[in-house]
């Protein structure tokens, strides 16, 4: 059963793996294309005012020229009038289909999303399931080289062991009053955290309204990230709000490193402030 179901979670992770750079990549492909087309709008405001110009200078010029029989110059100036219209006309259509392209990729980026969104709940119920057998099997005595060879994780690879012990399941991470901290700012955050080792932490609220923040101790440092509170769950960024609970999140990241999020983060979340 245990391998069932991290099975089931591996090719979950995997689909999502695979939207997610899917979603990624087209985000960032619109936003160059917003881009784009912003550069778009200006070169067409440049090109009809320099159109509004000639348009005017060529009215004075054709009547000159005019008198003076000098049907050539007419001509010239005729002809690169038309040359700056057609020029315009053609940012126009490419601007156009510009939009268009942007129009449908925001589209295919919303079902992508959708799609998301309707896998994480079978994510988090496949991890649950799956670390509940795992602290099943361990309560009943399965030992970790065991347990890992069930999952496909080779012994030596330490950092991707889903072994929990009893010594986890009595982490002072489950007791909230540990971690979070009521009513402080991000200087009583850094006051409290100070002189702590790499890994302390606390989760307080936010001056971002409607949201939470993590304080944590990297490098010697307190640093602070955002903790979103969305209808689907909590998390550091979009797509990973997958937490139920912000307990769910802290026990989560007290196996991972927040370096995924933050490149100056490369810590988890070890020691509760007030454990």
């Amino acid at each position: 059963k245990l391998q069932e179901y991290h099975s089931q979670y591996q090719e979950k992770s995997k689909e999502y793996d695979r939207l997610y750079e899917e979603y990624t990549r087209t985000s960032q492909e619109i936003q160059m294309k917003r881009t784009a087309i912003e550069a778009f709008n200006e070169t067409i405001k440049i090109f009809e005012e320099q159109c509004h110009t000639q348009e005017q200078h060529s009215k004075e010029y054709i009547e000159r020229f005019r008198r003076e029989g000098n049907e050539k110059e007419i001509e010239r100036i005729m002809m690169n009038y038309d040359k700056l219209k057609s020029r315009l006309g053609e940012i126009h259509d490419s601007k156009m289909r510009l939009e268009q392209d942007l129009k449908k990729q925001a589209l295919d980026n919303r079902e992508i999303d959708k799609k998301m969104n309707s896998i994480k709940p079978d994510l988090i119920q496949l991890r649950k399931i799956r670390d509940q057998h795992l602290v099943w099997l361990n309560h009943k005595g399965v030992r970790q080289k065991r347990l890992n060879a069930w999952l496909g994780i080779k012994n030596e690879d330490a950092d991707e062991t889903y072994f929990i012990s009893e010594e986890d399941e009595n982490l002072p991470h489950y007791d909230e009053k540990t971690w979070f901290v009521e009513d402080i700012n991000r200087v009583q955050a850094e006051d409290l955290l100070y002189g702590k080792p790499d890994g302390a932490f606390l989760i307080r609220e936010s001056s971002k309204k409607g949201c939470y923040a993590c304080s944590v101790v990297a490098d010697g440092e307190v640093k602070h990230c955002v903790i979103y509170s969305t209808a689907r769950g909590y998390g550091f960024a979009e797509p990973y709000n997958l937490y139920s609970s912000l307990k769910e999140l802290v026990l989560h990241y007290q196996q991972t490193s927040l370096v995924q999020h933050n490149d100056s983060l490369n810590v988890r979340l070890a020691y509760p402030v007030h454990a």
